[in-house]
C-alpha cells in the first residue's frame, strides 16, 4: 500500500485535552458507563460558540436527544434523521463516535454523507480494556454481555443475493473470538474466501497479538490466517485503503465485511460501503456492550471524513 498517494485525513491529539472544536461548530456525542466518552462533557466547559447535542438510547434502534425537547430519532426512518440533522443549521459537524453504538452512529454518519454535510468523526481511544476474572479461550477481555444476532444496521440493509462463490468474509478482528466464530457459522464463506484484517500497530503494542490469540481457534479452523491483511487500528482510512486493494484483486467478489474490531475500522468499513453498495454487505452480530468494558482515555482522533471523501 503507498500511502504516499493515499493520504490520511487524521489529527492525533496525545493528549487528548488540547484537542478543541472549532468555533459555529455543531458538536454530537453519547455518554456511556466509560470514562473516555464523558470527554465531551468536559469539552463544552472550554469550547466556544459551539452547539453540543447529547443523544442517548432510549429503545433499541431509537435515540433521543437529552435536552428539554426529547426529540425522538427512530434510526430506521432516514426521513426523521435527516430532519433532525438540518434542524442543527449550518457549520461543522463533530460525530463523537465513542459513547454511541454501532447502530446509531452508522445511521448519523450515512445521513450526514448522503446530505453532503461537513463532517469530522472525533474518536477517544481507551487507556486500558477491562480484562475478566474469569477468562476463557478466546475471551481475555471483559467486553460484551450477549451477542444479540446478525441484523443489518439501520439504512444499510442490502438486497443483493450473491452466490456463495462470489462471496468473500472479511472480518474486522477484536478481542473476541466467540463473536469470529459465530459469524463464520453463520456466513459459512468459502475457505479461501475469509480474509481476516487485523489493526497493527494497535492501541497499544500488545493488542495486535491479543487480537491473534483471542481469534486463534476460528482462525485456525477456517486457515483464515492464510489471507491474513493488516490496517492501522485507529484509522478508518488504513483500512478502507486495504480493503480497496482486496476488492482491485478480486472484483467479481460481493465483500461480507465483519465489524467486530474497534470502532476507527468499522468506519472505514461503512465508508466503504457507502462507496461500492452494490458490492459490499455490512455484517454486525449487535454484541450488547458490557459497563466498565474499558478504563481511562488516551488519544484522541479527529477524522476528516468530508475532507477524505471529497479526496477520493
Amino acid at each position: 500500500m503507498n500511502l504516499l498517494n493515499r493520504p490520511l485525513f487524521t489529527d492525533e491529539y496525545d493528549d487528548a485535552d488540547r484537542f478543541v472544536p472549532e468555533a459555529g461548530s455543531i458538536y454530537i456525542f453519547g455518554v456511556t458507563s466509560e470514562e473516555r466518552s464523558e470527554f465531551a462533557v468536559g469539552l463544552q466547559r472550554k469550547s466556544h460558540d459551539v452547539k453540543f447535542v447529547e443523544l442517548r438510547e432510549v429503545e433499541r434502534f431509537v435515540l433521543e436527544t437529552a435536552d428539554e425537547e426529547h426529540i425522538r430519532l427512530p434510526l430506521r426512518r432516514r426521513s426523521t434523521i435527516e430532519s433532525f440533522m438540518r434542524s442543527l443549521g449550518a457549520g461543522q459537524i463533530y460525530l463523537d463516535i465513542t459513547g454511541i453504538g454501532h447502530s446509531a452512529w452508522a445511521a448519523l454518519t450515512r445521513i450526514c454523507i448522503d446530505l453532503q454535510l461537513p463532517l469530522r468523526v472525533v474518536y477517544l481511544e481507551p487507556a486500558a480494556y477491562t480484562r475478566s476474572a474469569t477468562p476463557r479461550m478466546g475471551e481475555v477481555y471483559d467486553l460484551r454481555e450477549t451477542i444479540e444476532g446478525i441484523e443489518p444496521l439501520p439504512l444499510f440493509a442490502n438486497m443483493e443475493e450473491p452466490s456463495e462463490e462470489k462471496v468473500c468474509f472479511i472480518p474486522l478482528l477484536g478481542f473476541e473470538g466467540p463473536r469470529f466464530s459465530y459469524m463464520l457459522e453463520q456466513i459459512q464463506p468459502a475457505q479461501s474466501k475469509t480474509i481476516p484484517i487485523v489493526g497493527v500497530p494497535g492501541f497499544q503494542p500488545s493488542y495486535p497479538f491479543d487480537a491473534i490469540l483471542n481469534n486463534a481457534n476460528a482462525l485456525d479452523l477456517s486457515k483464515a490466517y492464510r489471507q491474513m491483511r493488516f490496517a492501522k487500528s485507529n484509522c478508518p482510512f488504513s483500512l478502507f485503503y486495504t480493503l480497496q486493494d482486496i476488492a482491485q484483486r478480486s472484483p467479481a467478489d460481493f465483500l461480507k465485511l465483519g465489524l467486530i474490531g474497534t470502532k476507527p475500522h468499522a468506519l472505514g468499513a461503512i465508508l466503504f460501503a457507502l462507496q461500492q453498495p452494490s458490492s459490499t454487505e455490512i455484517v454486525y452480530d449487535h454484541a450488547k456492550r458490557k459497563d466498565g468494558r474499558s478504563k481511562g482515555k488516551s488519544r484522541c482522533l479527529v477524522y476528516g471524513v468530508s475532507e477524505f471523501l471529497d479526496a477520493n
